[in-house]
Parts: C-alpha cells; sequence; structure tokens
C-alpha cells in the first residue's frame, strides 16, 4: 500500500531524516510518533510531494512519487499541522468544492459524496458559513472533508487534535473512527497517547530521523497500562537504597535531605507494600501521588534502552 525505500532528508550537515525503509500495508492505522525535531512533519511532507527528498523515494499503491507523481498523488490525502489547511474566507462548501477542482474533479460529481461527508462529520447545519467563523474543531472536521473528497486511499493527519478542546478531540476520533470503517489506510502523527491507542493498530517510532521502533498497538497499551507511583522521603540510606533496588522496580533520585523514589508496580495494591517497606527501614514519607505515563515516558524508555526495530512485516 504504502513503502519508504531509503526515503532521507539532509539540509546541508543536518539530517533530518535518514534511510527510511517502512512498509504500510493496506487498512494499517499507523501512529507515527516521536520527539520533538524527530522528523515526522518533514516526512509527512516528503510523502506529499510537498519537499523533495535528499534521496529515497515514497511508493503508494504501486506508483512512485518520483516517476508517477500525478498518480501517487491520487491515491494520498493529507491534513497538515496547523490550522491553514483550508480557506477561512469560503465556506464549508466552497472548501471542499475548491479542493476537488484541484484535483481535476467536477462538482457535479461530488456532490453526493460531500453530502455524505457533511452529514458524516456534523457539518450540514454549517456548510454554508464562513470556515473562520467555525470553532477549532469544526475548521480540522472540514480540512478532513477537503483530503477525502477525492477518495484517496491512504490519508496522512499530522497532529489533527493539536490545539483542540477536549470535546473537538473526542469529535474527530469519532470521525476518524468512522472512516476506519470504511478501509482507510492512515499515518497519523500525535502527542496524544490516548488518541493513538483508541485509534491505531501498529506504532512507529523514529529519532532524529531513523526509526527505532516497530510494533503493533499492544507495545503502547502495555505503557499506558503501567502503575508508576512517585513517592518522596527523608532518611534514606546508601545502604537501603541498593536494598531497595534489588526489591522494587524504582527509579531513586536523591537530594540533600531527601529522595524522590518512582516506582513502577502491576497493582496499585502493591504501593503499600512499598511504603510499608521504606517506613520500616526508617524512612518517613514526605508526599505520595500516581503518575500517568505519557508518550515522553515512552520515547526516553525506548531510545535509552536502543530497542532492536521490528522487521516490517510482509503483505
Amino acid at each position: 500500500m504504502l513503502k519508504y525505500n531509503m526515503l532521507s532528508k539532509q539540509y546541508k550537515d543536518h539530517v533530518v531524516v535518514n534511510n527510511l525503509n517502512i512498509e504500510i500495508n493496506d487498512k494499517d492505522i499507523v501512529g507515527f510518533l516521536g520527539p520533538n525535531g524527530a522528523g515526522k512533519t518533514t516526512t509527512i511532507k516528503m510523502s506529499c510531494g510537498l519537499i523533495t527528498p535528499t534521496k529515497g523515494d515514497v511508493e503508494c499503491c504501486g506508483y512512485s512519487l518520483k516517476k508517477d507523481r500525478k498518480q501517487y498523488l491520487k491515491n494520498i490525502g493529507a491534513v497538515l499541522e496547523g490550522n491553514r489547511n483550508i480557506y477561512w474566507k469560503l465556506s464549508p462548501v466552497e472548501n471542499i468544492e475548491y479542493f476537488a477542482g484541484m484535483k481535476g474533479i467536477g462538482k457535479k460529481k461530488i456532490r453526493n459524496q460531500m453530502d455524505e461527508y457533511l452529514e458524516m462529520f456534523s457539518l450540514t447545519e454549517k456548510r454554508n458559513m464562513e470556515c473562520g467563523k467555525l470553532s477549532r474543531g469544526m475548521q480540522q472536521k472540514v480540512a478532513i472533508c477537503c483530503s477525502l473528497i477525492h477518495n484517496p486511499k491512504v490519508l496522512f493527519l499530522d497532529e489533527p487534535t493539536l490545539g483542540l478542546d477536549v470535546q473537538s478531540v473526542l469529535l474527530i476520533r469519532d470521525v476518524l473512527k468512522n472512516l476506519i470503517k470504511e478501509g482507510r489506510t492512515m499515518i497519523i502523527t500525535s502527542h496524544d497517547l490516548n488518541f493513538i491507542s483508541s485509534l491505531c493498530n501498529r506504532i512507529i517510532i523514529i529519532n532524529k530521523g531513523t526509526m527505532v521502533l516497530d510494533e503493533d498497538i499492544d507495545f503502547l497499551n502495555r505503557y499506558s497500562e503501567n502503575i508508576v507511583y512517585v513517592v518522596e522521603a527523608d532518611g534514606v540510606r546508601d545502604d537501603t537504597e541498593k536494598i531497595i533496588k534489588a526489591k522494587f522496580d524504582v527509579e531513586i533520585e536523591k537530594f540533600e535531605d531527601s529522595a524522590e523514589f518512582m516506582v513502577t508496580l502491576n497493582n496499585d495494591n502493591e504501593i503499600l507494600d512499598f511504603l510499608n517497606f521504606l517506613k520500616s527501614n526508617g524512612m518517613n514519607i514526605k508526599d505520595i501521588y500516581k503518575k500517568k505515563s505519557d508518550l515522553e515516558d515512552i520515547f526516553t524508555e525506548v531510545i535509552g534502552n536502543k530497542k532492536t526495530v521490528k522487521s516490517v512485516p510482509e503483505n
């Protein structure tokens, strides 16, 4: 469906994307993840023909971006990061008609499909309102409509929930779930762990332009299910520190007169065992709170451990 062949981008001495070799299968919903500056947006823009690769190529549905650009672009749609994917002075209908025209599709051909998408995205009542007067969430839904109107096989979404309130994020998520039921293939970048977990069946993590992990979504879910507590205590001795590390899955940061323990547990009940152990070894508990895993924790763990990249699955 979508294949990256040694895709690379370099600006002078700075390598932004480094020899990406990825194969994405039909109906895959891929969370394309990485720290800020990892090369995600550059990869998406190269995939959309907006940036020319330094070397390598992208193929979609058997068409090469380099050799068959026109046919390649017919098979992809994209919503890029930010809020300027549509024209604010135009209505949803006018935006959709404009972008369809850019693909060489006339108004009559898209009429039924446009009405279907406006209904699916709950935009029918706002169809003739200037997009600049719509909420940020509605603007994003219009942008997704525009990206779909030529019926692409693959949809790229770069930070589709950035800047949205919680209600708008849920609306976008539900819209994308409907599109997934239609059998779309999607590549989604996001820093929202719950958003990615609720939609994707596969995650790819890149760092400094290089792929460091390719796994199914269960890998991400294992992290999101981790139970982590942060405990601050004083009275920590060097000899008890070694015993604590041997007995528990814990990271310890020592300060002048106290220490902070970040302990990973299998269930909430185990925190009592940990606290009792600290107390029995002469430590005084000063503070405790439950920490929720986020993508930055995952990036640190994966990149820090230099995990081996999983082989890309065969079709």
